[in-house]
């Protein structure tokens, strides 16, 4: 008998508390970084990445993203987890740019990260920077760059070509 009322009192308990709703509180004011105004201009998914291989620019594939942004109709921050797609899904067999260990290669984004990472996929190699790779690697090589905002964090992928 016990062991039901003790079952029945935490089922409603967790009702309880299952059924509450977190808001959060988004203060206004000239000097508060977070007001709403502020975030209001927060897209809803990352800065698009642009990757310029000798003064040519391409757009990178973004492949999913954790990302928090300001949504007017509920006038509160709200966040989108988008799903990782297979690189073949997303890239096809696009061969990307042909490049060799001379070629200027630099990454744009749309809004400067806090920090990025870049790194060869089916590889080990990885560096912290602007810098890619493209020593120990031949044939069409597929690059994914991790960079984080304030906001989130948005994944990359895109491929060159190495003579």
């Amino acid at each position: 008998m016990k062991a039901k009322l003790l079952l029945l009192c935490m089922l409603v308990i967790f009702g309880i508390v299952g059924c509450s709703q977190e808001t959060k509180v988004i203060k206004h004011g000239k000097n508060n970084s977070n007001s709403a105004e502020n975030t209001k201009d927060i897209s809803q998914k990352p800065p698009n990445l642009k990757v310029s291989v000798n003064g040519e620019e391409f757009v990178a594939a973004t492949n999913g993203y954790s990302w928090n942004y300001y949504d007017d109709e509920e006038k509160s921050m709200a966040g989108i987890e988008a799903e990782v797609v297979s690189v073949s899904d997303l890239i096809g067999n696009r061969k990307g740019p042909t490049v060799n260990s001379d070629t200027s290669i630099e990454l744009k984004f749309e809004e400067k990260p806090i920090s990025y990472e870049v790194y060869v996929l089916g590889s080990f190699t990885h560096n912290r920077g602007t810098d890619v790779v493209l020593d120990k690697q031949i044939g069409r090589t597929v690059y994914e760059v991790k960079a984080t905002w304030v906001q989130g964090t948005g994944y990359y992928v895109f491929p060159l070509t190495i003579e």
